[in-house]
Order: structure tokens, then sequence, then C-alpha cells
């Protein structure tokens, strides 16, 4: 298959960085018999916010540990496929991040290296960490592939002010009601409702909620039985129609609409969109929290926003956790020392710094959930974690090629919704078979 421009220019810059790191290795070699080790860390760049977080997190890591020297690499496009990529190369990271959805294919293509070869009190290292968290990086053979580094859940952000002109002081409690409440909402206040990315991430949170089986993508027949499921097709067409309704027929109107994309609102995502206060709520993660502390920071959490938990429905209310770990390069030469770096940042201490003080995501190590100095955002998110039947960690569906076919969901949702603002209709059946379709041809 040949490889996108973007790919191969992500592949060319890595193998410059990693010439440049072995020239520089070579060169202060000659000079000095006795050198720190250099390892490569890289993750995506999540913003401005994230990124400076996490230099901050290297600069205490460097302090404890003298004799490693860590270069921070992020990668700003395609990040799972320029990893995979590197590697026939000798280009890739000796450290980097690998997204619960991707996990199984980094684990089968043998790139990782197993934590149980490195540390032979694993075991221990295990029982600090939750482990609906470590589920997704245990490979076949039972051993795990790289330690989680923090972990955010979805839930419901609103602005306090939006809901109390509709007369509201939470959103309602399931789905249907939810939806009801919009148009209310926007009525009250001018603005729009809701903004949401029409993503598999909101659709299979509503679709589990209408009752619907956990998605089954191992074959085309389960591809197949899922999509044609009542409870799916009930939980796709309410949500699409809220699209028509909410916003194609109240444009059509000359009315403010009740549900926007980020982009209808100028806005290059939900939280933006969000902290902008062009919209009155969105369906958003723990990383969120301080986006808005950080570029919003007049916009006051208790104030004037708040944090609910996801709608439910008759089958029951669910949520949605995202991971990512710190995975170690299975050819890496500075395996061990790649390895301290990990235990650091996805450590007690590492997490007490980046994610409780710093205020990231939400804490991994077990032992921090009753941290005093947690913030309170992210304390009511885990406050609201028994008001779920269940928690299920993304992608939420069982496939080997997640990671491929969130894509795909994505691309086919966002083609029909475009579609849908030119004709003023859209074709349940239609987007059915195309979403069939697509998630086939990545089996």
């Amino acid at each position: 298959m040949a490889l996108s421009k973007r790919v191969i220019l992500g592949i060319v810059v890595i193998a410059i960085i990693a010439i440049a790191v072995g020239l520089s290795l070579n060169l202060v070699g000659q000079q000095k018999p006795s050198v720190a080790v250099v390892i490569r860390f890289s993750g995506w760049g999540a913003g401005e916010t994230e990124v400076k977080n996490y230099e901050k997190a290297i600069g205490q890591f460097s302090k404890q540990y003298p004799g490693v020297v860590v270069k921070y690499e992020p990668i700003s496009q395609m990040y799972h496929e320029n990893i995979l990529a590197s590697f026939p190369a000798g280009a890739a990271p000796d450290v980097f991040y690998v997204d619960s959805s991707w996990a199984s294919i980094f684990i089968k293509q043998g790139v990782l290296k197993a934590l149980d070869d490195i540390d032979p009190g694993i075991a221990s290292v295990k029982a600090q960490y939750y482990d609906f968290l470590l589920k997704p990086f245990m490979g076949p053979d039972g051993k795990l592939y790289g330690l989680p580094k923090d972990w955010s859940i979805l839930f419901l952000a609103y602005n306090k002010q939006c809901l109390a002109r509709a007369g509201l002081t939470t959103p309602p409690n399931d789905w249907p009601s939810f939806i009801s409440s919009l148009k209310a909402i926007t009525d009250a206040t001018g603005k729009p409702a809701l903004v949401d990315h029409y993503h598999w991430r909101t659709f299979v949170a509503m679709a589990l909620a209408y009752g619907a089986p956990y998605p089954d993508f191992t074959s085309a027949d389960s591809v197949r039985a899922w999509f044609n499921n009542d409870a799916v097709k009930k939980a796709l067409k309410d949500y699409m129609d809220l699209y028509l309704d909410g916003y194609v027929k109240r444009m059509d109107a000359g009315k403010t609409p009740y549900v926007v994309l980020p982009r209808d609102v100028d806005s290059g995502w939900g939280g933006e969109a969000f902290g902008k206060q062009a919209a009155c709520l969105t369906l958003e993660g723990s990383w969120m929290i301080p986006f808005i502390r950080d570029q919003f920071p007049n916009f006051k959490y208790g104030e004037q926003w708040d944090i609910a938990p996801l709608p439910g429905g008759p089958g029951g209310r669910f949520t949605l956790a995202f991971t990512v770990i710190l995975g170690i390069n299975s050819k890496s030469s500075h395996a061990e020392d790649a390895y301290r770096f990990a235990k650091y940042i996805a450590g007690k201490e590492g997490q007490e710094f980046l994610v409780i003080g710093l205020g990231h995501t939400l804490p991994t190590v077990k032992e921090l959930a009753t941290s005093p100095n947690m913030w309170p955002e992210h304390r009511k998110t885990l406050d609201q974690l028994n008001v779920y039947n269940n928690v299920y960690v993304w992608p939420t569906m069982r496939s080997d090629k997640a990671g491929a076919i969130i894509g795909t969901i994505d691309t086919v949702l966002q083609s029909h919704i475009a579609n849908m603002k030119q004709t003023k209709t859209y074709d349940l059946n239609s987007l059915i078979n195309d979403l069939i379709n697509s998630i086939i041809k990545n089996l």
C-alpha cells in the first residue's frame, strides 16, 4: 500500500531527528568516555497546554535521573501511522504514546516491548493501577505492554447561566429528554445549545444507553448484525435527526440552530466552542478541563459552568474512558532507561506532578484518586462514576483494527452531515450501509 505524503514526511522528520541525535552522541562520546544516555520520547501534539505540561514533567525527571536525557519529539499529524511507519526505517523513538484504540495493532506487530521482560517485579507495578485501564494493553501472552499515563472520562459540560434561563438547574438525565431540552435552551438564550463533533464516541454512548449490545466488529457478519440492531438504528436516527432538525431546518427558517458542529461556530473543537461560550453544552472529556483553565481563565468552573454525567436510556447509563500508555520500543537499545522514564511519568510521583498538580487529566494510579490536591473539576467526574452502569474503555468495540475503523466511521458520519446540509435530508438506510461497508473494508 502506498504511503501518503504526510506519513512519508513524518518518517523523514523522525529519521532526521534520529540521525541528529546519533551524531550528537558520537561527538560527545569522542570527547567524554562517560556520557548521559539519550532516549527519544514521542507523543502527539495535543495543544500548547499539554506540550508545556510535559516539558515541565520531563524537567522534574531530569533532576532525579541526570544520567538520562529525554528528547521530547511531539508528532502533530497522523501520529500512530507515522510511529508504525518509522519502525522499518529504524527511526522509531524509544518511548511513545499508544492509544487504547491502537494497542492491539502495535502489540500484534511486535513493536512494543513487554514490560514483564524488563521488570521482574511487574506484578507489584500492575497492582498500583486500575485493572480496567490495563486490560487494553495486555497481549495474548498475558504480558503488559505499557503503563497508562493518565485517563479521561467523557462527560457533559454545561453553562449554568444558559440552563437557568431555560428554567433548568442541570441537564436532563435521559437522552430523549436531553435532546428535547436543547430547543428550549436555544430559544431562551439565543445561542446554540449543544456543540458536538458527530463522531463515534457520542453515537456509541447513545447506542449503548438505548439498549444496543457492545459493538463486535470482528467479522463482516458481526458488523452487519450490530448496525441492524433496533436499538442501534433508533439511536442513529435520533442522532442524525437532531442535526437535521436542530441545525439544517433551523438555519433554513432563519433561526439560531440548537445543535452545531465546532466549525459551525468558528471553533476547532467542542472545548474551544464551549470556552468561547459559543454553545451552552458539549460532550467532552477530562482533557478539556486544563484547556478551559488555561485558555479561558475568566470562565470559572462552579460559578459559570459545571459538569454532569452523560444521559442514560432504557439500556442503562454509560460513559467512555480514554487512556494512553507509554510504550517501549521493542528494538530500543536503551529499554531499561526508557522504562525508567515511563515508570516515572506514569507512576505515583510523575502523576502527582503532571496529572494532579497540573490538572492534566485523571490519575491511573489508584492511590492518587483520593489526593486532596486534585482539581475540583476532576474530582466531580470521579464522584459521578457511581451513576453509570458501566464505564467502557475506548475504542468501545471488539476489533484489532479499531484505530482505522473509528476513523472511517467518523468520516462516513461527517460525509452524511455535509450532504444533509446540501440536500436538507438524509437516508438512514444509506447511512447504515455506508457505515457497514466502510468498516468491513478495514477488517
